[in-house]
């Protein structure tokens, strides 16, 4: 199974009405136009603002909703997107955050 990297679909609207980005959605958003060879390793799902979240229920369990996710095995998953982005870099290759 390919790692699984579930971010927010950008922008979104929340009950203020208010559209909005997710800041650590958006950092992964970024190291993914810098690491474009990424896309090939790993399925990217871009995933509904509103809860509940199916699409990530199905794979981590009702009380992990968090975005943004990388799915490293079923019911194992990263959520701090400097460890992702880290992770990637190792495992793929490529540009990781500077410390």
């Amino acid at each position: 199974m390919k790692p699984i990297l579930c971010l927010l679909k950008m922008p979104f609207v929340d009950k203020s009405g208010d559209k909005w980005f997710c800041s650590h959605c958006a950092l992964l958003e970024g190291a993914l136009l810098v690491n474009p060879h990424w896309k090939d390793s790993v399925e990217i799902r871009r995933i509904n603002y509103k809860k509940p979240r199916e699409e990530l229920i199905n794979l981590l369990g009702q009380e992990n909703q968090w975005l943004p996710a990388l799915v490293i095995e079923m019911g194992r998953a990263l959520t701090n997107p400097i460890e992702i982005a880290n992770y990637l870099s190792e495992k793929y290759g490529g540009a990781a955050p500077h410390p």
